[in-house]
């Protein structure tokens, strides 16, 4: 299965959710692949997280993208985030949105990639604005091998749990964030420095959004840097 939607029981019986996958062919003669939960930011499964979890398939990922609104919202939560009334819909979405319900759904997700017969069980989180909280999160609290966020709202109100993270954690962040401002990220590096496991890289005249290609803050020479270190963080620690 090259890539699709799949359907994924919640953890609390409440229902399933859609998420998109995205994984090479199964070939007999290849090692199975590791896993990746991609976790959204506030537009749901947008086009670019579809195309990150193409771009990291290729690289002998198996990749599940959770609609984490569908408690709230439609089955399948996809907006395009260059018109006025999507970016509302998002907003609107996000302030009424329940973290841990969030996390549990991640802990699904993670569980189906483990109990699917082609992925190996070695897995990751990636988040993106809100999902980069919830990759914090899921670093601190559950039981994958590796977490990344970009440009993660809320993290330093999420630091009671910071002496949870057993695993790789990275953090990306932009020196123009207006939604994580310089002061935030200077407490985090300074709150997280204890723990080796935790790296933090802050990204020169970037701004909120950096690394979503097409988005409005886009920087191309940011991004591909955040992601090559991305990239060889989950070599290192799923492959």
């Amino acid at each position: 299965m090259p890539s699709g939607y799949i359907d994924i029981s919640a953890a609390d019986d409440s229902g399933t959710f859609k998420a998109y996958y995205a994984s090479r062919p199964y070939m007999s003669d290849l090692p199975r692949p590791p896993g990746i939960v991609v976790v959204q930011e506030i537009f749901g499964i947008s086009p670019f997280l579809k195309e990150i979890a193409n771009r990291y398939a290729a690289h002998g990922f198996a990749v599940v993208i959770p609609d984490l609104f569908w408690r709230q919202s439609e089955p399948l939560t996809e907006l395009p985030d260059a018109s006025e009334s999507a970016t509302q819909k998002a907003f609107g979405l996000y302030k009424t949105f329940d973290v841990e319900k969030g996390l549990e759904d991640i802990a699904a997700s993670l569980r189906w990639l483990r109990e699917s017969e082609n992925t190996s069980g070695k897995t990751a989180v990636i988040g993106y604005c809100l999902g980069g909280l919830l990759a914090f999160m899921s670093g601190c609290q559950l039981d994958i091998d590796a977490a990344i966020g970009y440009y993660g709202v809320g993290i330093e109100k999420a630091l009671q749990y910071k002496n949870m993270i057993r695993k790789p954690l990275m953090l990306h962040f932009a020196e123009n964030d207006g939604f994580v401002p310089p002061e935030t990220v200077k407490e985090l590096e300074e709150k997280l420095s204890d723990n080796s496991l935790v790296s933090i890289h802050n990204y020169p005249g970037c701004d909120h959004g950096f690394a979503r290609t097409g988005g409005g803050n886009y920087n191309r020479s940011a991004a591909e840097i955040s992601d090559a270190r991305t990239l060889t963080l989950l070599k290192k620690s799923l492959l």
